[in-house]
């Protein structure tokens, strides 16, 4: 989502020109922004809770170099959705099993054959392995 997208939608919902939304999305954005400040966290019902969170300092490593690089504490905003937001987005949990899932669940219960407990019992009663010739030319 852009700051256009929303001064469109300001736009069509209160029917004025595209310069009177883009200041009301404009000063939305400025009021989410100094409540965060103010207050370290912000609600929207219905949508989620943004919350300031301080980071503390750590140490990291460099992907590329593979030296290890001191990072300073700051500050980051998080997002946690509610549960209307969660339910409108995310689709419907079936109870069903995947094809793969099954498989899976039945290869972990079922039994050890005879012909493999004869082999585990008998090392020598096992079948030689095949072997492919080299060739030497």
């Amino acid at each position: 989502m852009s700051k256009a997208f929303i001064a469109a939608v300001l736009q069509d919902s209160m029917a004025s020109t595209g310069v009177a939304a883009s200041k009301a999305a404009d000063d939305l954005i400025e009021a989410l922004v100094s409540e965060l400040e103010k207050t370290g966290s912000f609600t929207l019902p219905g949508f989620g809770t943004f919350r300031v969170k301080d980071t503390p300092a750590r140490t990291a490593l460099n992907p590329r170099t593979l030296e290890t690089v001191q990072v300073e504490a700051g500050r980051t905003v998080r997002f946690k959705a509610s549960p209307v937001l969660k339910a409108r987005v995310a689709p419907p949990k079936t109870a069903t099993r995947t094809k793969k899932a099954s498989a899976r669940a039945s290869v972990r219960t079922s039994t050890k054959s005879p012909a493999k407990s004869a082999v585990a019992a008998d090392p020598a009663a096992a079948p030689a392995k095949k072997t492919r010739a080299r060739r030497t030319a």
